[in-house]
């Protein structure tokens, strides 16, 4: 077993980490070896935990390949094992009444960090209490952010955030979470009793960002609160690391249970970025009394960290709200048909604390795009037929197999870009150049291969530079620049005011030297000389990880040429939902189809 891993860890099938953890738990038991080689590798592919049935279903790190299973079958004898006794055996796994590296406990197999901090959250969410502080009489102030007397999944959201210690509030893109947002805001500073203070964070600094971006640029924020009141209540949006002071070294935070956060409301968005790990350390980190209310996209793209937390939170929903929940609710306004079961677990302390934002508004004109991102998430092989046919408005499929489609490809991604070049050879004002840039961008699944994003930039470069679209070129600190270059930040640099994500587009300064133009949330421009920067990448394809909670009105998704552990449902819906308007997919029809198909071991 022990030349197995390592091989399947040379190979990158495996993580390196994941071959020195099952040496450490066991050199000599096999099964024991194989068993914390699987929770390490699918930990950080989402999984909270393994069931059993993950080894009795022969499901090993989610492998396709029959020769590396029969290898496995060989080497334990697989009709042989009693996994639960194996487990219950070995002195590396506990029911968590001691410490020890592997948790076994109702079936279940956990690393202890993730166990620990699961069992920590869920405590918290079990709490039974409603916010006093927010007087049913001033709910009133309510009618006045909703007028409208339908049902508004918006309205019940910033209910529950009043009424809750915690709330989640779920939905895809266009479903109003921005919106949703900022009436919570404007309804806590009204209805509250007294002064708090509010905090916005993100996982990264592209999404507070963002944030920034909403509060200055919301209307009706404005309307309802004034420049003072927004100073005295709202702290300017930061990443949930500032926030929590985690050192890059130990990864401890400064914010703790005997340090805590002297904030009233903490309001997380793209809460589908956050690991089980770090909602833990939020928690920890909060006052008895702080309310916090987590926004974002359960479907997205697990957390880069380890387990998926939000996944299983939202697997809570279908308990339905308790009848309590319902109560409220209808008092501020009669809804009907509000969702109640029946829960002897009492499972419905945290479901009660979950709003759905289902209803689409950015995709009303352009509803193919999200009915494309609906499909794919449940599966639906009728809606790769219409892809293929190309069927769907403004969604557009390229099959691509060999050589001279793969040129096709980069031609065509070329001629997309090219309203952009004419306003750089225009000399047209940079700040024009950037927003029309923003505008269309290219998602690769991968960094490598041909397909990824190493390549298709270095591709991209030289055939502008052969048809001469790419003028002149420049070389500082041995890297090729050029006018119209566009990069990404790769690496937060407080010094210079950058953020991870951030996109600066290259022109002359008036000394002919060449810089980056960086356009702010406050619509100014920030400019950069090209020789101070340091992480970068060119930016004319991006992953769709680095695409997380950035929107565009044209998307280009490239899809690798061979099925790999990376594609998934979670990375197509992802890449998908980035763009409002259009679509461009190149992929080969096999490979799209078997990603839709591929089903991840379900848990919950």
């Amino acid at each position: 077993m022990k030349k197995l891993l390592k091989n399947l860890a040379k190979k990158k099938i495996i993580r390196t980490i994941d071959f020195i953890f099952s040496q450490f738990i066991s050199k000599k038991n096999n099964i024991i070896m194989l068993i914390a080689a699987c929770v390490s590798f699918e930990s950080n592919n989402g999984y909270l935990f393994l069931p059993i049935e993950y080894f009795k279903k022969n499901h090993f790190f989610s492998i396709q390949n029959k020769k590396i299973i029969e290898k496995i079958f060989f080497i334990l004898n697989i009709k042989k094992v009693n996994w639960s006794l194996e487990l219950s055996q070995h002195h590396a796994f506990s029911n968590g009444k001691i410490t020890t590296p592997l948790i076994f406990i109702k079936n279940k197999i956990y690393l202890y960090k993730i166990w620990k901090s699961e069992k920590n959250i869920l405590k918290f969410l079990y709490k039974e209490n409603i916010d006093n502080q927010y007087n049913l009489n001033n709910f009133k102030f309510l009618r006045e952010l909703f007028p409208e007397k339908v049902y508004n999944a918006q309205k019940v959201a910033v209910t529950l955030s009043l009424i809750h210690p915690v709330t989640f509030i779920l939905g895809g893109p266009g479903t109003g979470k921005t919106t949703t947002i900022i009436k919570i805001i404007i309804a806590l500073i009204k209805c509250s009793k007294k002064n708090i203070i509010i905090q916005l964070s993100a996982p990264t600094g592209k999404a507070t960002s963002r944030l920034i971006e909403i509060l200055n640029n919301s209307k009706i924020l404005n309307l309802y609160l004034s420049k003072e009141e927004k100073k005295q209540f709202l702290l300017n949006p930061i990443t949930v690391h500032k926030l929590l002071g985690i050192s890059k070294i130990s990864n401890k935070t400064f914010f703790n249970e005997k340090n805590p956060l002297n904030i009233d409301v903490l309001i997380i968005d793209e809460a589908s970025m956050i690991d089980v790990l770090m909602m833990n350390n939020i928690f920890s980190s909060i006052k008895k009394n702080t309310k916090v209310i987590f926004i974002g996209d359960q479907n997205q793209l697990s957390p880069v960290g380890t387990g998926s937390i939000l996944k299983k939170i939202y697997s809570y929903v279908h308990d339905g709200y308790s009848l309590k929940n319902i109560s409220i609710l209808k008092k501020i306004k009669q809804y009907k048909n509000l969702y109640y079961k029946e829960n002897k677990n009492d499972t419905s302390l945290i479901s009660d604390k979950i709003c759905i934002l289902r209803k689409n508004y950015r995709f009303k004109k352009n509803p193919e795009i999200y009915m494309l991102a609906n499909g794919i998430n449940q599966n639906k092989k009728e809606i790769c037929i219409k892809l293929f046919n190309n069927l769907i408005k403004n969604v557009f499929f390229h099959e691509i197999n060999c050589i001279n489609q793969y040129k096709e490809m980069i031609e065509k991604i070329i001629s997309f870009h090219q309203k952009y070049w004419d306003g750089i050879n225009k000399k047209n004002k940079i700040k024009e150049a950037i927003k029309t840039f923003q505008k269309y961008q290219i998602l690769c699944v991968v960094k490598d291969s041909i397909y990824g994003t190493n390549s298709i930039n270095e591709i991209l470069e030289k055939t502008m530079y052969e048809k001469k679209i790419i003028k002149k070129h420049f070389y500082i600190n041995n890297e090729i620049w050029y006018i119209g270059k566009p990069i990404i930040i790769t690496k937060n640099n407080k010094y210079l005011n950058l953020s991870n994500g951030e996109i600066g587009i290259t022109n002359l300064d008036y000394q002919n030297k060449l810089q980056v133009c960086f356009l702010k949330n406050n619509d100014s421009i920030q400019y950069v000389p090209a020789d101070l920067l340091e992480h970068y990448e060119t930016a004319w394809c991006i992953t769709v990880h680095k695409s997380q909670g950035s929107e565009f009105n044209h998307i280009t998704l490239i899809l690798p040429d061979r099925q790999l552990e990376i594609l998934s449902k979670e990375i197509l819906y992802t890449a998908i939902t980035r763009s409002r308007e259009k679509l461009n997919i190149f992929s080969n029809k096999k490979i799209f189809t078997t990603t839709i198909e591929k089903e991840k071991f379900s848990i919950y």
